[in-house]
């Protein structure tokens, strides 16, 4: 059967019309009396979402954005390239609509966008995002520097959905940062839905693979892959920090923000730190 063929829109940003204004007074919202947290995420990333909202403690908002990203199929780097130029040409945008929220805070919730270019690129982005939205801002590479040094880890593992283009890049950060990467364990899915169906199993075993390697912590990138309750139960067989990569970010959003609660059923960051 031959493939089916969809319109393609060119996502050419917010259209504002004439008389529009922008009230920039100041409420509390009754859900969320705590703060409202802005999350962008590719379209297609249907597992940080909803991870995230599980996270979510009383009196907090997510307001949550998806950017336009094509669910690529994925054959090689090149591949991945396509998707992060789409990010690219996108993100302004999201920040746009989630600046009409008046967020407390920003969070990107795609972790691969935050390593690209390295250390050089990911901070570059990071002010980037706290120019246009005003906000304190939290990425992948940040919160996962965070995590580590509060827990003294310097040799490190990472568990990615990706092709070598992004682990490069992750590498290339950490490497950067003073951590030394010991194992990268790249399950090269097949396109972005196929990351969000990686099950516990295929996680489990492939975090067997990273702590063959004997690292002091293990980070899972990749916001898609339903990685939190494997994190959480792999630090207990393991006896090592286990981070999945939308637990880290959320967790360092949340203590960024004054908000201290202790979040059980995520493991050691939410319930200790």
């Amino acid at each position: 059967m031959s493939e089916r063929k969809l319109p393609v829109a060119n996502e050419q940003g917010n259209k504002e019309l004439e008389g529009a204004t922008h009230d920039h007074q100041r409420y509390v919202n009754a859900m969320g009396p705590r703060g409202v947290i802005g999350i962008m995420t590719p379209g297609p990333n249907v597992n940080v979402e909803n991870e995230m909202m599980d996270m979510r403690p009383e009196g907090v908002i997510n307001a949550v954005d998806r950017y336009y990203i094509p669910n690529q199929k994925i054959d090689a780097n090149a591949d991945w390239e396509i998707i992060m130029k789409h990010v690219t040409a996108n993100l302004d945008a999201s920040v746009q609509r989630l600046n009409e929220t008046l967020m407390d805070h920003l969070i990107l919730g795609m972790s691969s966008q935050s390593y690209m270019g390295g250390e050089k690129g990911s901070f570059a982005l990071l002010e980037h995002l706290q120019r246009m939205s005003g906000k304190d801002v939290t990425m992948g590479a940040q919160s996962a520097e965070q995590a580590f040094k509060l827990c003294g880890a310097k040799r490190i593992a990472l568990l990615t959905p990706y092709y070598p283009v992004i682990e490069q890049n992750a590498n290339s950060y950490f490497t950067s940062r003073g951590f030394e990467v010991v194992h990268i364990e790249g399950l090269k899915c097949k396109s972005i839905i196929h990351v969000a169906s990686q099950g516990y199993d295929a996680l489990r075993d492939a975090t067997l693979r990273c702590a063959a390697a004997k690292p002091d912590a293990i980070l899972q990138l990749g916001t898609n892959l339903h990685y939190c309750y494997v994190a959480a139960d792999a630090e207990r067989w393991l006896k090592i920090p286990v981070f999945a990569s939308g637990t880290v970010i959320y967790w360092s959003a949340l203590r960024k923000m004054g908000i201290m609660d202790k979040i059980k059923g995520f493991g050691s960051l939410l319930e200790h730190h």
